[in-house]
């Protein structure tokens, strides 16, 4: 009976012993599961916030935060040791803070979204043309090329082709002020650099700058390949140069900003700058001689010039010459020579060169009132005495005599008989 009771004793104890080892086991499962759970919970809320692109998305993520919550209480015990030296609301926190984060950057997105959507469209339009206007422009380029080989290319084709490639620059400056105002409108600050990249990028930075570039390229290829065109054509193409120095100084450095990679920049901008320095050498120098030359070929010999105010200083020193002598002598040759000039001026320069002086900042209309009110004196000085007018005076001297004398006379003979009477 005692060897029973001892038998049965261990029966029972082995059995007590195994279902313990059974719950601690279960229970050791229980709370693994509970961490894998949670992983996995964590890992999905991570992978949304990666994907999401509205607002709609961004409270689905806050409903799976607040069902996570729910689900995690009552285990916050058990998720504080295994997740050490974190806790529970710890990364619930964190979560929430990425959230919001990701809900501020779409809501900021959404208020640019009608800006962007044009900026692209705009874009989309202008690469279109550009593309037009590059195929053109290489066409433009063969026939400059055909031209160098043969010198004896007329004028007329040559103004032309110029007209052509005024059209083409017109459209590159127009098309960089229209890129530029149009980025001027998104704060490209608070864009993330994928963003700023991805509108950098809808326009190819290279044909950004490349059609920046491929102005100065054009011009300086056609200045050197034509010299004989005339003095308005030179004038008009230093107007081109001007407007496109202006876009250059106002926006070409904050250009590259955007579109030229930083390692790359210094180069590519002094590339840019070096051409134009050239183009401004020759038209400058092309322009100023062909003027003074139109001027001497109309017997008007001025003081050289080689800049706008040598060449303003020089029409005033000559028309300030040429009223002083003909205040002192008036004649017919005076005012052949005022002739020869009003002629050139009022029949060339102004209805001709006035608006291209004047757009390429060379003159003003002030300038052009003032050497307009000098010939006005100039011809007024220029005029000869006439003989006519002479022999008028003469006569009046001594009709005015001769008046005199008959006055005395009569005045004598009244005095006489007043003595008489006395």
């Amino acid at each position: 009976m005692e060897k029973l009771t001892i038998r049965t004793v261990l029966a029972t104890l082995l059995v007590l012993a195994l279902g313990f080892t059974g719950q601690v086991q279960a229970q050791f499962q229980s709370d693994f599961q509970i961490k894998q759970n949670f992983d996995r919970d964590h890992a999905e809320v991570l992978e949304a916030l990666k994907t999401i692109q509205t607002a709609e998305e961004v409270d689905e993520v806050i409903e799976m935060l607040n069902e996570m919550e729910s689900r995690y209480r009552d285990n916050e015990s058990l998720l504080n040791r295994v997740l050490y030296p974190e806790t529970l609301q710890v990364r619930m926190t964190n979560l929430r803070e990425l959230t919001q984060a990701t809900g501020t950057h779409i809501a900021q997105r959404s208020e640019k979204g009608d800006t962007i959507v044009v900026l692209e469209e705009r874009i989309a339009e202008l690469t279109t043309d550009a593309t037009r206007y590059q195929q053109r422009a290489d066409s433009l380029n063969n026939e400059l090329a055909a031209m160098r080989r043969s010198r004896d290319a007329n004028a007329a084709q040559a103004r032309r082709l110029r007209q052509e490639l005024d059209t083409r620059d017109a459209f590159i400056i127009k098309m960089v002020d229209s890129i530029f105002v149009a980025y001027e409108n998104v704060d490209l600050q608070s864009l993330s650099p994928a963003e700023r990249r991805g509108l950098a990028l809808e326009i190819d930075a290279q044909n950004v700058m490349g059609y920046i570039e491929s102005v100065v390229d054009n011009n300086i290829s056609f200045l050197n390949t034509h010299t004989e065109l005339s003095t308005q054509d030179f004038l008009k193409l230093y107007g081109v140069q001007v407007e496109f120095n202006r876009m250059w100084e106002n926006m070409g450095y904050d250009l590259a900003q955007i579109y030229v990679a930083e390692a790359r920049r210094g180069e590519r901008i002094g590339s840019i700058v070096e051409k134009v320095d050239e183009w401004e050498m020759l038209i400058d120098d092309a322009a100023w001689t062909t003027l003074s030359d139109a001027f001497a070929q109309n017997n008007i010999e001025l003081a050289p010039f080689s800049n706008s105010l040598e060449f303003y200083t020089s029409l005033n020193t000559y028309l300030d010459e040429a009223i002083a002598r003909a205040e002192d002598n008036g004649s017919d040759e005076e005012v052949a020579q005022y002739q020869r000039f009003a002629d050139f001026w009022f029949g060339t320069v102004k209805p001709n060169w006035q608006e291209y002086l004047i757009d390429a900042n060379l003159m003003t209309y002030e300038n052009f009132n003032t050497i307009d009110e000098k010939l006005t004196e100039w011809k007024l000085q220029a005029q000869p005495t006439s003989y006519t007018m002479l022999i008028l005076l003469g006569l009046a001297i001594v009709l005015i005599l001769i008046l005199l004398a008959l006055w005395l006379m009569a005045r004598g003979q009244t005095s006489g008989q007043t003595r008489e009477r006395r």
